[in-house]
């Protein structure tokens, strides 16, 4: 498909992964055309295809039932190189109960393959997809000489709705609502690759153990979002270059979750990041909240001036950042003591002492930001946990105010700093 030639770096298995899952979504969605001709049911059986830049396409059996399109009109809507306009104009028809594509093949010309299995879509109509499944996805190719392979496990959607994916840069267009996702589970992601770096025969695994999202609508504004990613995983061969910094840092990969919660109520205005975590194994985690106020609904609206109009008028509120250490902090000492020839308990009284000189320069000398240096020093002295927090005084701070500011200790008056080590 026209519309899906750009792809990751990693070579042209990536590319072909992408079209097979694109092609699925773009098989699936709509805006809601009216009716053209009587629904019914469409089989279609032993589909091949070889588009102009050499790449075969093998589709054994499509089912799609209670639908607006013709056969003619599906076989159209999945060749490869269906002019990219008359392909938008048949996905934008699109309606049917259900849309079924057992297998979707691809053989690159230079022999990298995919295999798409199990792809199934219910209910689709004015834009929106109830639910999307694909079983699996597996590509293998070469890159920079070496092998690719991508695996995705089962993948699970509900609530799908990307009109703006499909609509062009037009009046009609910029009237649509929002893209959006109620639901998404997806059980593993498996890459390797040849080393980004260019390490000569060395590679990198890259994992994703599961994605877990849900989301809550109140009209055009998401009103609750909630996203968990697990079993992270980075993983570059020993000899490759990052996989020798690692190593000096006393790891052979990094593993990693994150969670994300935000809430927004359209009648406040208010926007909140409730929770952004990412915690690493052997490493500890970074967590960020904060709140935002004049937060108006244009910014999830389709129109990009009323959601930059809406960035200017929102402000800050509060931040808070808390870092947890879990082995990061001792791993780096111990690694810039090293480049630096000195003991590590030296090279930490000299953060200690760079830590209370610095802070309080930056932020004007005032009495929070004195203590938030004490603060600092404590946790590089028994680095278990620090939490700094900042709170505008009078409202909040709009990006205006931050293009008045003329100097750190002006910018601090404004705030209510706190910071705790070790509690």
């Amino acid at each position: 498909m026209a519309w899906m030639d750009n792809g990751p770096a990693w070579g042209r298995a990536g590319r072909l992964a992408a079209w097979s899952v694109g092609a699925s979504l773009l098989a699936t969605t709509a805006f809601g055309w009216p009716v053209a001709n009587d629904a019914g049911d469409v089989t279609v059986d032993g589909l091949a295809f070889k588009s102009m830049d050499g790449d075969s396409f093998a589709i054994a059996h499509v089912e799609v039932a209670n639908t607006n399109l013709s056969k003619d009109e599906i076989v159209k809507l999945l060749t490869p190189d269906t002019p990219v306009d008359d392909e938008l104009a048949l996905a934008r028809k699109l309606k049917a109960d259900k849309f079924a594509i057992p297998s979707i093949d691809v053989v690159g010309k230079d022999g990298s393959k995919i295999r798409l299995n199990g792809m199934t879509a219910g209910h689709i109509d004015g834009g929106k997809v109830e639910t999307l499944d694909i079983a699996s996805v597996e590509a293998t190719g070469t890159d920079k000489g070496g092998p690719v392979t991508v695996k995705l496990g089962p993948l699970h959607l509900d609530g799908l709705d990307v009109a703006l994916l499909l609509a062009r840069d037009d009046a009609v267009a910029a009237a649509l609502p929002p893209s959006r996702l109620v639901g998404l589970t997806l059980s593993g992601i498996d890459v390797v690759a040849p080393d980004p770096g260019d390490s000569p025969g060395q590679s990198v695994h890259v994992g994703v153990g599961s994605i877990v999202v849900h989301n809550d609508y109140a009209g055009d504004s998401i009103k609750r979002g909630d996203t968990k990613i697990s079993g992270v995983v980075i993983e570059p061969s020993p000899g490759s270059e990052a996989g020798k910094t690692l190593a000096s840092f006393g790891y052979s990969k990094i593993e990693l979750a994150m969670t994300v919660g935000v809430k927004y109520e359209a009648d406040a205005k208010t926007f909140a990041f409730e929770d952004f975590t990412v915690n690493g194994v052997e490493m500890g985690s970074v967590g960020l909240k904060a709140n935002f106020t004049d937060v108006a609904p244009t910014l999830f609206g389709a129109d990009n001036g009323g959601r930059i109009q809406a960035l200017l008028e929102a402000g800050v509120a509060s931040i808070e950042i808390k870092l947890v250490n879990g082995g990061l902090f001792d791993k780096a000492l111990a690694y810039a003591a090293k480049q630096q020839g000195v003991a590590p308990d030296a090279l930490r009284a000299q953060w200690s002492a760079m830590v209370g000189q610095t802070a309080p320069a930056l932020l004007g000398g005032s009495p929070s930001s004195l203590a938030l240096a004490a603060e600092a020093q404590k946790f590089i002295a028994d680095p278990k946990n620090l939490t700094i927090s900042a709170k505008v005084k009078n409202g909040a701070l709009k990006a205006g105010d931050f293009m008045a500011i003329g100097d750190p200790s002006e910018f601090v008056g404004k705030l209510d700093i706190a910071a705790a080590a070790n509690r």
